[in-house]
């Protein structure tokens, strides 16, 4: 058995030689590596396979952390940076609906993201080229930036009235978000 570091697209031999495992394809006789990995080639049984990390495909239900970076008057994107349970970064924007945000009406976005917020998010549709997102629940913004002077903001106190209300504590400035129910403890 022979063991060496491959590209995709790296060519592995032919299948006359070996069968295409997993982690391979073959094309016009020849066998190549379809993922980055360590390949591995079976002289016994004659089989080529490419063992590597696959990138997960984002999936309808899966929970998600991503960047806010652009709010408008009726949506917010998000560039999705992680999935929950995976170690493997993404960069997929997705877009987020005024009506996913909560379960209560909201009227305009800003008043629940800012730019720069980072935010846990459940994936409630995967088209073609488009990805949705939902804050329904206990989901929210999980990391949020002062508008005024950048510093990370803190949670108030726990008293339902102010469960919405961060605050600076470089400037004293409030600000009302959407918030997860763990705010401030996720690590990313």
């Amino acid at each position: 058995m022979k063991r060496e570091i491959v590209l995709i697209g790296d060519y592995l031999g032919t299948i006359e030689e070996f069968v295409p495992g997993k982690g391979t394809f073959a094309e016009n006789g020849k066998i190549y590596a379809s993922i980055t990995g360590n390949v591995i080639i079976d002289r016994v049984n004659h089989i080529a396979t490419v063992k590597g990390k696959i990138v997960p495909e984002l999936e309808i239900g899966q929970i998600v952390f991503g960047e806010v970076i652009n709010i408008k008057k009726n949506n917010i994107t998000i560039i999705v940076k992680k999935i929950s349970g995976y170690n493997i970064q993404l960069d997929e924007r997705a877009s987020l609906y005024v009506s996913n945000i909560a379960n209560t009406y909201v009227e305009k976005p800003e008043d629940a993201f800012g730019i720069g917020d980072i935010v846990k998010a459940r994936v409630i549709s995967v088209n073609t080229g488009s990805i949705y997102l939902s804050t329904k629940g206990n989901l929210g913004v999980v990391l949020a930036f002062c508008k005024r002077c950048r510093h990370t903001l803190r949670k108030i106190d726990k008293r339902n009235r102010y469960r919405n209300t961060l605050i600076c504590p470089n400037c004293s400035y409030k600000e009302r978000r959407k918030i997860a129910n763990d705010y401030g403890n996720v690590k990313l």
